[in-house]
């Protein structure tokens, strides 16, 4: 239709011209400028309306993705599956070549450790928490050019060309993740790309938070108020759960379980109240002597377990006479101008499956170690053996 009303319109023209020659020639030219020009026209307006239309359905796309996003955010169970959503969908929208989380997992009130959600074979940095810029000041690093600008001091010297950007997931004064964005390509992150990144991580704090919240009151109820360790409510479940997945690595468990020696004495001479600095002093000595990934717990009264995941004996072994040396020489604290006296403790070694095949004999089989150690003298680590049978434990 576009084209018919003109065409029509020329040659009605041309039929009443008196020299049709030359009117022809004339026609033929005006006619095909005038073909061209239409075509471009139509060609630039089509393109308008494609791009438009094209960036609606990207728009669309875009809305549809954060929506489905703000959905499964919503479905999570914990804080850690908050961050492996938030990772898998900046990953999944290609804003990088190479994506890194670090998150904060805190073990206790005090004591935490950065993870990544990914295990690249080159991150792009050390990840030093005491100095890094971001953790220490919440503020957001990025490199537009890294043969030419001042990088980061933790940067690894193997990423000499690119760009990237390190973005803090800060909630109130606390860092608690940092999401990292490489690029092969200098300049590559413009202000859509970040704006893309941080609305993200803006819907997924407050469920960070909440998740935050609840893990913490989850873990009152399996915390012990005086030491702050883990308490045998939650040891229970944990174990069970480490068997299972020792079971499918087919690695060694080993459990360690404590007992401060003449403890009693401590209480019936001093008071409660020093048998309680004496526990705290001997948790906190535990907490130092183990590995971030054990746990411990308090079993019971003076009685302390600590399970080490993906450890055999020998190194168990090691991890108890640490533990044994150091609350030996270990300064007690000062009770109404008291200074309570050095303690020792003795300690009880089994691994999982050598030792036991199930959950509540492997700490019955460390408890029966302990005993034996107990009975030889104190102050030392003893390993199970079958030597000894479950009927020992009646004359405790």
């Amino acid at each position: 239709m576009v084209l018919a009303l003109p065409t029509y319109t020329i040659f009605h023209w041309y039929s009443t011209l008196e020299h049709p020659i030359k009117a022809y020639i004339g026609l033929i030219g005006f006619t095909t400028a005038f073909t061209v020009v239409l075509y471009i026209v139509i060609f630039i307006v089509s393109g308008i309306l494609f791009n438009k239309l094209s960036q609606q359905h990207s728009q669309s796309r875009e809305l549809k993705n954060f929506k489905n996003f703000t959905d499964i955010l919503h479905r999570a169970t914990s804080e850690i599956e908050v961050y492996e959503t938030l990772y898998n969908y900046i990953r999944n929208m290609h804003l990088a070549n190479q994506i890194t989380l670090f998150y904060r997992n805190d073990r206790s009130s005090t004591d935490f450790l950065w993870q990544r959600i990914t295990n690249e074979r080159m991150p792009l940095c050390t990840m030093e928490p005491r100095n890094c810029p971001l953790i220490k000041y919440g503020r957001e690093c990025s490199v537009k050019n890294i043969a030419t600008d001042i990088t980061c001091a933790y940067q690894l010297t193997e990423h000499k060309t690119g760009s990237y950007i390190c973005l803090p997931i800060t909630i109130g004064n606390e860092t608690l993740g940092i999401l990292q964005l490489y690029s092969k390509s200098k300049f590559f992150f413009d202000e859509i790309i970040v704006s893309k990144a941080k609305s993200y991580i803006e819907v997924a704090k407050p469920i960070i938070s909440s998740k935050r919240a609840m893990q913490q009151l989850n873990k009152k109820a399996y915390t012990d108020k005086l030491t702050k360790l883990y308490n045998r409510n939650f040891l229970e479940t944990y174990l069970e759960n480490q068997i299972e997945a020792t079971n499918l690595s087919n690695e060694n468990l080993s459990v360690i379980m404590m007992d401060i020696d003449h403890f009693k004495s401590v209480n019936d001479k001093y008071g409660h109240a020093a048998g309680d600095a004496v526990l705290m002093v001997f948790a906190q000595v535990i907490l130092r002597c183990i590995r971030k990934t054990d746990l411990v717990a308090r079993y019971g009264g003076e009685e302390f377990i600590a399970i080490l995941p993906a450890t055999d004996t020998k190194t168990a072994v090691g991890i108890a006479e640490r533990i044994r040396e150091t609350i030996a020489i270990e300064p007690m604290p000062k009770l109404n101008d008291t200074i309570l006296p050095s303690i020792t403790c003795s300690l009880g070694v089994a691994t999982y499956p050598i030792h036991a095949d199930n959950k509540n004999n492997i700490i019955k089989v460390a408890d029966i170690a302990l005993y034996k150690a107990k009975q030889g003298g104190r102050n030392r680590v003893e390993v199970y053996n079958s030597d000894l049978d479950f009927n020992i434990l009646m004359k405790k």
